[in-house]
């Protein structure tokens, strides 16, 4: 008797392998960015949950090549999340020992730019995974 491998009938969702690819890369571009700014002025919480993040970023990137039916919840979570951690962190006055306000920090345009692209990029993948649970919704309703 053969028994059928479900994972490799379902597709790869596009959507969800783009989205996820590019926050796992802009996500390690912002720590880059971290180390040619100085790790000097940030704290150990910035500096772990940064790398948290980054870590966390690759959740949805692996479920999505699996082809795991919760990529798509994956991706809505870690990107929604990373999406308020980032803003929460960089955009906000100083609020607790994971600020790291980029005002207070006379960064440049580059590292604003990168930071910013990062946000939205997060957002983005945010979207994508609550249109793929949205999606598969109505397909099993049809």
């Amino acid at each position: 008797m053969q028994t059928r491998d479900l994972k490799s009938e379902r597709p790869l969702s596009r959507p969800l392998l783009i989205a996820s690819g590019v926050l796992v890369s802009l996500n390690a571009l912002h720590g880059l960015d971290h180390l040619r700014q100085g790790l000097g002025r940030l704290t150990t919480e910035v500096i772990v949950g940064g790398q948290g993040l980054l870590l966390l970023a690759l959740v949805p990137l692996i479920l999505t090549l699996r082809r795991h039916p919760t990529a798509p919840l994956a991706a809505a979570a870690v990107g929604l999340w990373t999406a308020v951690a980032v803003a929460a962190s960089h955009l906000a006055p100083h609020w607790s020992a994971f600020s790291d306000p980029y005002a207070d920090n006379n960064l440049d345009l580059i590292s604003w730019g990168q930071m910013i692209v990062l946000i939205a990029a997060a957002a983005t993948l945010g979207i994508v995974g609550i249109q793929a649970i949205r999606d598969r919704g109505a397909a099993s309703m049809a």
